[in-house]
């Protein structure tokens, strides 16, 4: 199949509509979960505060859940910005055997310099395109951390599932950055333990992400939009790209005020 196959495949509105629907829908029913469970915590919150619970107190509540829905947009966000240079290191080791000799050569640096720049691209989605405002630095950080691991099973999905053993150093490759986060050269304890207590509490975002990733990928896959003769990791930056999508779309028509009765200040 050629480029322009490709092209008019991805680019075919019938294909793309309905795809661009399902994401969306699917964005939909995770923030649900997110949103009723906020709702039962301020229930519980009420009932230990008499009946009665503060506008302090539910003003922390909503804060706390629009945390997690950014906290989500930056798991999506950091995923698609990973992947999208993956797939540029897939095309350049698969699809252009012109520069087998450089790539051959200079691969795993390459490599890193594309972590790099994956790092500048989800800072641009999480400032520029939207701007999240209600997650902290840290909590940033615990999110890509975690978006290591997301890459793992993903690469691990690919590897096992597919039987492509292409992927085997990339894999390697994430688990030890991964790593580098945990035992580092002057690492202490209490830095350690922080960090698994910031990554334990995020492991919520990476069963919905999870989730969600999966559903996609499978109704792509199974509906014949999402191509495997391109590639598997390309086709699984496609099915983000396709969330981002909704996330943009969800984030500028502010749907969510409909569910929300009052957002939280900026802080």
């Amino acid at each position: 199949m050629n480029k322009i196959y490709y092209i008019k495949h991805y680019f075919d509105f019938r294909n793309a509509g309905s795809f661009l629907l399902v994401s969306f829908v699917g964005l939909f029913l995770v923030l649900a979960v997110v949103l009723v469970a906020a709702r039962i915590q301020t229930a519980l919150n009420a009932r230990r505060h008499a009946q009665n619970a503060s506008d302090d107190t539910l003003y922390q509540v909503r804060k706390k859940h629009f945390t997690f829905i950014e906290s989500f947009y930056e798991m999506v966000f950091s995923s698609t910005s990973v992947l999208l240079f993956l797939s540029l290191y897939y095309i350049i080791d698969e699809k252009i055997p012109a520069v087998a000799y450089y790539w051959e050569k200079y691969q795993n640096v390459l490599l890193l310099i594309f972590i790099l720049a994956s790092v500048f691209a989800t800072n641009w989605l999480d400032s520029v395109l939207i701007r999240l405002t209600h997650i902290s630095p840290e909590q940033k950080a615990s999110i890509r951390l975690l978006s290591s691991f997301y890459i793992v099973l993903i690469l691990l999905y690919i590897r096992f599932i597919y039987q492509d053993t292409n992927y085997n150093t990339l894999i390697l490759y994430f688990i030890t950055l991964a790593a580098g986060r945990f035992l580092y050269f002057d690492f202490t304890w209490k830095d350690f333990s922080n960090t698994i207590r910031c990554l334990c509490g995020n492991l919520p975002l990476l069963l919905l992400m999870s989730l969600y990733s999966g559903m996609i990928c499978w109704y792509g896959f199974h509906e014949n939009f999402l191509l495997k003769s391109n590639g598997v990791i390309i086709s699984t930056l496609i099915a983000h790209l396709f969330m981002d999508l909704s996330i943009f779309v969800l984030h500028y028509t502010k749907l969510l005020k409909f569910f929300i009765p009052s957002q939280p200040k900026t802080i």
